[in-house]
């Protein structure tokens, strides 16, 4: 054995002929240069509750699994800028402010406040912008104001709220919901209603993408613009200025446009 000075005294170290010592000491030498190797190890995590009922461009499910899309691409260029491993619990539209509520994820985006139950969250600036739309078949006449709905079956999504169609049509707004709104789309063009309250992100792109596109009118009532956010706890993990200062930055850097250009189809 050999000895190394410390203050007070001396104390004892494996000499380097132990060669189970130097074995030990290569091998986590070897673990801790591959972890440098391989990026950031983060062990904390960035939960996002998404709702199943969206469908592409905001996203894609292989499974259970969120696979792609506006909203996971953003997902996941925010944890990068909080140096935060990205997950995403998928949930029906009416499940996803309960997972907020009990604490199983952290943020829910391209959202409302006027959208959700509770009013006590705390909202982020704008992630997604977007316009509120009334969409028909090409075969079925354009649709000048809102009133034109009154006593119509009108397609709408499960969860939803629709406040500037209630306004309109009051009792004689007829909803008529699907799961997701590519269901919605399948019971357009087979003729269960001829009308149906879209966005403009979702439709434009599947006039580019939909096998039927042709089908699909491009003329559609805009009911009205609005953005999106994302909803935090007040009492969460997360800072709301951190939040925002993040989401600035991936506009500042452009990578919010890359996102949306990545789902914008050629024509």
């Amino acid at each position: 054995m050999r000895t190394v000075e410390f203050i007070g005294g001396k104390l004892s170290a494996p000499s380097n002929t132990c060669p189970r010592y130097d074995a030990a000491m290569k091998t986590g030498f070897l673990l801790f240069s591959l972890l440098g190797m391989s990026g950031p190890v983060w062990a904390d995590t960035l939960t996002f509750a998404v709702s199943t009922g969206s469908a592409m461009p905001m996203t894609q499910f292989h499974g259970e699994m969120l696979s792609s899309g506006l909203l996971k691409d953003f997902g996941d260029a925010l944890a990068l800028e909080l140096k935060l491993e990205p997950r995403y619990l998928n949930l029906p539209r009416k499940r996803v402010e309960a997972a907020l509520l009990d604490g199983q994820a952290d943020l829910l985006c391209d959202l409302r406040p006027e959208w959700l139950d509770r009013k006590g969250w705390l909202w982020t600036g704008t992630v997604f912008s977007n316009n509120m739309i009334v969409v028909s078949r090409i075969d079925t006449a354009t649709l000048p104001a809102l009133s034109g709905l009154s006593g119509q079956r009108v397609g709408t999504l499960l969860g939803y709220r629709y406040p500037e169609m209630e306004q309109a049509l009051g009792r004689s707004f007829a909803r008529d919901d699907a799961a997701s709104d590519d269901l919605n789309t399948s019971k357009l063009l087979g003729k269960r209603f001829n009308y149906m309250v879209s966005n403009s992100l979702y439709f434009d792109y599947q006039r580019m993408v939909h096998p039927q596109s042709a089908q699909l009118n491009p003329a559609v009532l805009t009911v009205r613009s609005f953005d999106t956010f994302c909803a935090l706890p007040p009492r969460g993990k997360l800072q709301l200025d951190r939040v925002n200062r993040a989401i600035i930055a991936l506009r500042q850097r452009g990578t919010m446009r890359a996102i949306y250009e990545r789902y914008r189809p050629s024509r």
